[in-house]
């Protein structure tokens, strides 16, 4: 019985260590509320829910004016994709954050990593996105800020 069990342990832990040599390069998000009311998170869609989900530490729900959280996101779906999605809300302003990481191939077998950002107001909101690093191992950090 013993024998059997420290078999499945072992299965299962191989699987994990598996699992993390899947993960897509991390990104760190930082957000800042350059406006003059706090600004509350919204998780509207499954990405923006899934981010908070995984993200480390968790952002924070509530940003106060003038400051800003930082968090990191890395899923385990395939080395070559990460992203994260997050939404602030702030009186009846709304942006809706995005990043992601795709190592694309190219003809002849060539790998081209691309990171994007996206940043979508609504409400009067004035919202920007800015990739503020990328680094050999395709890490990256990325920028919001809500005003």
């Amino acid at each position: 019985m013993k024998k059997v069990m420290s078999k499945g342990v072992f299965a299962v832990a191989s699987l994990l260590v598996a699992g993390l040599a899947q993960a897509g390069p991390p990104v760190t998000v930082t957000f800042k509320n350059l406006g003059s009311q706090n600004a509350e998170l919204k998780l509207v869609t499954a990405n923006e829910t899934s981010t908070y989900q995984i993200a480390k530490p968790q952002p924070a729900r509530t940003v106060r004016p003038n400051d800003f959280v930082t968090f990191d996101v890395q899923r385990i779906v395939s080395p070559d994709v990460n992203g994260a999605q997050l939404r602030y809300a702030s009186g009846g302003k709304t942006c809706a954050f995005g990043t992601t990481y795709l190592m694309r191939t190219l003809p002849g077998g060539i790998k081209q990593p691309q990171w994007t950002k996206t940043a979508t107001p609504s409400g009067g909101a004035t919202c920007t996105a800015t990739i503020t690093r990328t680094s050999a191992d395709y890490s990256w950090a990325v920028e919001f800020t809500m005003k």
